[in-house]
This record gives C-alpha cells, sequence and structure tokens, in this order.
C-alpha cells in the first residue's frame, strides 16, 4: 500500500511550510504542498520585460510585474492542485492567503479539509469568509473561540516539531547566549528595546535581528537602528531554530493582537530551553513551570525583579505526555481522530 496523500497549502513564511512538508513526510505521508508565494518568476516573452520597463519610468506604475507574479503563482497553484484526482487529508495553514476559489477547489478533491489559523482572527476578519469550506477550523488563540461563537472554531495551540533535526553545527563564532529574529511590528517595540538592553548587560553574547518592510523603515526607533541588526531579507524557520538550539534561553515577544502560544513558546518544550516572554497567558498552561518561564508585565526594570534568581533555578523537565501534547505529531492526530470530531 502506497503512502497516503494529502495537501498542505501555507504560506511562504520564513520557510516554516518547508518544516511541515519534512515532519509530515517523516510520518509516512506523500506531501504535495502548495504556496501563496514563492514561486521562481521569470518573463513569459521580452515583451513582458520592456513594457514593465516602460509602465515603471514612464507611467510610475510599479505594479505590472506583480501582477504578473500574482498570476503565475495563481497558476502554479492550480497545476499543483489538479494534478491529482484526490487527496486523503488537507491542511491550510492560513487560508486567507489563498483566492476562496483556490479553496473551493481543493474541497472538491479531499475527504477531510482542515484549517489552522496561526493568528488573531480580529486582524484580519476576511477569513471569517473561509471558515464554511472546512470540516474542522482551528484557531491558535482561544479567546477566538468566544470572540466569534457562530463560526465554531476549535481551539489549538501552536506545536514544535518533531522530526529528527539535522542542523548544521553552530561553530564558536556563530554561537549567541541570546538568538531573537522577529519582525517589525510596533505593539512590541517598546518591550523589544527594553528587554535587549537588559540582556546586553547580563550576557556576552546577545543577537537580535529585526526584519522588516523597506516601506516601515521609517517607522523603526533609533534605538533599534542602531543597537540592532536590521535587515530586509527573510531569515528561514530552520536557520532561526539551528541558532535557538544552542543559545542559552529562547524569547518570545507578542503582538498586541493575540494571545496565542507562539512557536518559540514551545520550542522551550522542544530544546528544555528556559524562556522569557510577555505572554501572560501562559502561565495558564498545563506545560508552565516558574522555572522554566519567566514573564514580563512591563518594560520596567520592576518586571525583571526575580530574573537573576530564575536564571539559576535548574530547568525542570515536563512529563512525557505534556511533551507528547505538544509535538506535531500529536497535534495532527488529534485533528484526524474521529474521537475529537
Amino acid at each position: 500500500m502506497g503512502k497516503k496523500k494529502v495537501l498542505l497549502l501555507a504560506p511562504d513564511s520564513f520557510g516554516l511550510y518547508k518544516l511541515i512538508v519534512e515532519n509530515l513526510g517523516y510520518l509516512g505521508y506523500d506531501v504535495v504542498n502548495i504556496q501563496d508565494r514563492g514561486y521562481p518568476f521569470s518573463y513569459d516573452t521580452f515583451g513582458q520585460r520592456v513594457l514593465n520597463v516602460i509602465r515603471k519610468l514612464i507611467f510610475r506604475d510599479k505594479s505590472y510585474k506583480s501582477k504578473l507574479q500574482d498570476k503565475l503563482n495563481r497558476k502554479k497553484q492550480l497545476e499543483g492542485i489538479k494534478a491529482y484526482e484526490r487527496f486523503e487529508f488537507s491542511l491550510v495553514l492560513r487560508a486567507d492567503f489563498f483566492d476562496k476559489d483556490i479553496i473551493a477547489l481543493i474541497r472538491q478533491k479531499t475527504d477531510v479539509m482542515l484549517s489552522f489559523h496561526f493568528d488573531g482572527v480580529g486582524r484580519d476578519p476576511v477569513i471569517l469568509d473561509y471558515v464554511s469550506y472546512f470540516d474542522r477550523f482551528y484557531v491558535f488563540d482561544e479567546s477566538d473561540v468566544k470572540k466569534f461563537p457562530d463560526f465554531h472554531f476549535r481551539y489549538s495551540p501552536n506545536f514544535y516539531f518533531d522530526f529528527p533535526f539535522k542542523f548544521d553545527d553552530v561553530g564558536p563564532q556563530e554561537r549567541y547566549n541570546i538568538y531573537y529574529v522577529s519582525t517589525f511590528h510596533e505593539s512590541r517595540v517598546e518591550y523589544l528595546s527594553f528587554i535587549h538592553h537588559f540582556l546586553k548587560n547580563k550576557f556576552d553574547s546577545v543577537k537580535f535581528i529585526v526584519v522588516y518592510n523597506k516601506h516601515k523603515y521609517g517607522s523603526i526607533p533609533d534605538d533599534v537602528k542602531d543597537n540592532m541588526e536590521l535587515t530586509t531579507e527573510v531569515i528561514s524557520f530552520q536557520e532561526q531554530l539551528r541558532h535557538i538550539s544552542s543559545s542559552d534561553l529562547i524569547i518570545d515577544l507578542v503582538i498586541s493582537e493575540h494571545n496565542g502560544y507562539s512557536f518559540r513558546i514551545l520550542e522551550g518544550l522542544r530544546f528544555a530551553k528556559k524562556v522569557i516572554t510577555t505572554n501572560v497567558s501562559v502561565r495558564n498552561a498545563d506545560f508552565y513551570h516558574p522555572n522554566n518561564y519567566f514573564v514580563i508585565e512591563s518594560a520596567t526594570d520592576t518586571a525583571m525583579v526575580g530574573f537573576d534568581e530564575f536564571l539559576e533555578q535548574p530547568y525542570s523537565p515536563p512529563s512525557s505526555d505534556i511533551l507528547k501534547k505538544y509535538s506535531f505529531t500529536n497535534w495532527l492526530n488529534t485533528k484526524l481522530s474521529t474521537d475529537e470530531n
């Protein structure tokens, strides 16, 4: 009997989908992956290239190439889906990153259709228009279940990847006590600057990388520009994990629009690392232990009282049941299990 063919739709965000594909493959599935973007682009004709230059230089229209890229993305998505008769199940992360007719086509070709929304629903309510296509729709912020009762959301936290990692060795020059990467978001700037300065005074090697959209450069405070590494280039999820796995502490700074547990929170379990977080709801988690999670409630020195004692306390290993619960394998199996439905 051959492997079960499954469909994954996920954003091309920090290459997260690549790790999901690898974990699905590790579990024995044959994965067809469809991205929202990121397919290699080239002009179909020399005329398209010339027209793009003319539109930019003469008409100040910079959208022509983007429209061609969108057209290519859609073509590749349709080709990938139509190449197969049927899928055992389809897993869609951030359905709102895809056109609804793409989602409707998948609905016709799959036995079980699952959605996982790892963002606050209120940040972009357009996702509500997609819910009816799915057999089960999961949200990672538990408060969204109560905020939108008519949509029958199911709560599901994030997960950590549990396939065997094959990282390149992190050499002495690459190893940091603290390694943190985040996209720039105004709601966490205050905490970003505060915790960076605090940790720089505590540790020898601290690296904060802020990924930003070039159009938002003017919104970035001088303190961030002067003291952290800024880049418009994507730092892949796997590269982040490579460094986090060899660091001393994990940093988690939430944005204001949601309270779901980030991947960083759960990577603390995966790598047996202590986590500094601004997500106060972590105190309610079944995996929480005060030796393992230091919760910051304000960007003030008062919030850091007890931090030295926190560092001195040994890491408290969670039970095997807790570790299993938050693994990708269990995360997926519970969604496919008829007992959960």
